[in-house]
C-alpha cells in the first residue's frame, strides 16, 4: 500500500449524514462482493474492486481510484490470501502468501493469529491490514499446526507461533 489515505468526497459523507440511502457496496466474510444485495459476478470488476480497497484516516474502508473515493461494507477483513510458498527450510525459511488480486507478500509468521469460527488470520502491508487465508493456503499453515496442553502453535522460520490458547 502506498500509505496515502483517501476521504470520502463531503458529498457523499453530507448523504449519509442526512440518512438519505446511497448504493451499498459490501464485502463478505468470504470475500464475495455485493451491490444493494446483489453479488457480482463478473471477474473484472471484482478484481478491480480488490485491487482499489483503501482505507480512510478514520479506519472506513474504501474503494479508492484516481480521485473516486467511494465507502464500502467490509464484514470481516478487507484482504482474502488465496495462496502460500515455503522458501528454505528451519530459521531460513521464508513464506510468501498471495493477497486476491494484489500479488505476493512476505508473511509476517508473528501476525499469525486464528479469528472467528477459527479461520486463520495474518497482517500484511506492514501490518496496517488484516487478511484472511482461504480455506487452501490456510491448510498449507495448518499442517504445521501442533499443540500442547495450553497452545496452538505453527513453526515457521525456525520459530513456534502460537496460534491460539486452549480454553478450559
Amino acid at each position: 500500500m502506498d500509505g496515502q489515505y483517501p476521504e470520502i468526497p463531503e458529498e457523499i459523507k453530507k448523504l449519509i449524514e442526512s440518512g438519505e440511502k446511497i448504493d451499498e457496496i459490501r464485502l463478505d466474510a468470504e470475500g464475495n462482493w455485493f451491490h444493494n444485495g446483489i453479488m457480482f459476478t463478473n471477474e473484472r470488476i471484482i478484481d478491480f474492486f480488490n485491487k482499489s480497497i483503501n482505507k480512510t484516516k478514520d479506519g472506513q474502508y474504501v474503494l479508492h481510484y484516481g480521485n473516486f473515493v467511494y465507502p464500502i461494507v467490509v464484514e470481516d477483513v478487507p484482504f482474502f490470501i488465496t495462496g502460500v510458498r515455503f522458501e528454505g527450510f528451519g530459521p531460513f525459511e521464508s513464506v510468501y502468501i498471495t493477497i486476491k488480486s494484489r500479488g505476493e507478500e512476505l508473511l509476517d509468521p508473528e501476525t499469525l493469529y486464528v479469528g472467528s469460527q477459527n479461520a486463520l488470520y495474518c497482517r500484511i502491508y506492514n501490518g496496517e491490514f488484516p487478511a484472511k487465508f482461504l480455506h487452501s493456503p490456510s491448510f498449507q499453515i495448518l499442517d504445521r499446526l501442533e499443540e500442547t496442553d495450553d497452545v496452538f502453535y505453527v513453526h515457521i522460520g525456525g520459530k513456534r507461533i502460537i496460534l491460539k490458547e486452549k480454553c478450559d
